[in-house]
């Protein structure tokens, strides 16, 4: 009776033996594959969802625009300096100067005018168909006792009246300096001054007193 002898190497059996063992190795991976994803889905299925609401973020308003500043008052500027044009003035070359000449013209000394002596002036004289009387003494100035001397300077003109008149001393009272005045062109009357023998205007002075005794 004949039996099989596992000791030496049959190649047949040594490929069997190698093929059952990677068919049994696929058999397990897949079927640990197969369960492990059947666990894996069960377990996603049962965790909760948690679902939070979100607020939506607005986006922040924009800030208000700034009003700007008002300008500044400036003072406008000053105009720029121009300095006025420079004008130039050609002058004419001296003139060349003339020959000396050897005889000189010479100019006779001016004779001193020989005027003529001026005929003498007779002053007025008092008129002795006429007589001047002393001015009457103003009430007012003997109550107050007011008395002085006035010096008058009268014009007597070609007939010997009294035109003009004007106080050249005054007797330190208004009101005596005014009477004397009034009288002597109202009342006065001179020979007129003469000059070659005939009558001309002529001024003279004239004093009157005034005393509280006459």
């Amino acid at each position: 009776m004949s039996s099989l002898d596992f000791r030496e190497g049959h190649p047949g059996s040594s490929r069997v033996v190698g093929l059952a063992i990677v068919l049994g190795l696929h058999v397990v991976l897949i079927g640990a594959l197969v369960f492990g994803l059947g666990r894996d889905d069960e377990e996603e299925a049962q965790i909760p969802l948690q679902v939070t609401l979100l607020e939506e973020e607005r986006a922040p308003e924009p800030p208000a625009p700034e009003t700007p500043p008002p300008p500044p008052d400036l003072a406008p500027p000053e105009p720029a300096y121009i300095p006025p044009p420079e004008i130039k003035l050609e002058t004419p070359p001296p003139p060349a100067p003339k020959a000396i000449q050897a005889v000189q013209e010479t100019k006779p000394e001016p004779q001193p005018v020989q005027r003529r002596p001026q005929p003498a002036v007779t002053g007025p004289r008092a008129d002795p168909s006429h007589g001047n009387t002393q001015p009457p003494y103003p009430a007012a100035s003997r109550r107050m006792g007011e008395e002085g001397r006035v010096v008058l300077e009268l014009y007597v003109d070609a007939s010997g009246d009294v035109t003009k008149g004007r106080i050249a001393q005054s007797s330190g009272f208004p009101r005596l300096d005014k009477t004397a005045l009034i009288h002597a062109k109202r009342k006065w009357h001179f020979l007129p001054a003469l000059r070659n023998g005939k009558p001309v205007g002529h001024w003279i002075k004239f004093a009157v007193a005034f005393k509280l005794t006459d």
